[in-house]
């Protein structure tokens, strides 16, 4: 199944489990959103996301979007290289994927850093 395709059937469980279609798009991917009836505004994409009312909230929001996905990036290299480090037969080999581990390693640390940061402004400000 395509992604607009799972994208639409989750629409249409929401709408069945009587969740409303607002006139407010997912600050992420532009996917209608739905209030549920406990309140709650989802995407069919993202799940619960936090409706914003300014331009600098979008940005905030499309901002920490972009670390997740670079985080989940860097865990996926940083497994891939574990698992090449497993079949890997020659020292010049190990060193190479040791050096990509090591790169990877210092993006996710960045990523995170980044993240529990805007957290924290986020939370304060």
């Amino acid at each position: 199944m395509k992604k607009d395709d799972t994208v639409i059937q989750r629409m249409s469980e929401l709408l069945r489990s009587g969740a409303v279609m607002l006139d407010l798009a997912c600050p992420i991917c532009s996917a209608p959103l739905f209030r549920l009836r406990s309140g709650e505004i989802v995407c069919p994409t993202h799940g619960a996301v936090r409706v914003v009312k300014t331009d600098s909230e979008a940005i905030e929001v499309q901002s920490q979007a972009v670390l997740d996905k670079l985080e989940a990036v860097a865990t996926s290299r940083i497994s891939n290289i574990t698992e090449a480090l497993h079949r890997v037969d020659s020292e010049s080999g190990e060193e190479e994927l040791l050096d990509q581990l090591e790169r990877w390693l210092e993006v996710l640390e960045r990523v995170r850093r980044l993240k529990l940061a805007t957290t924290k402004g986020g939370k304060s400000g």
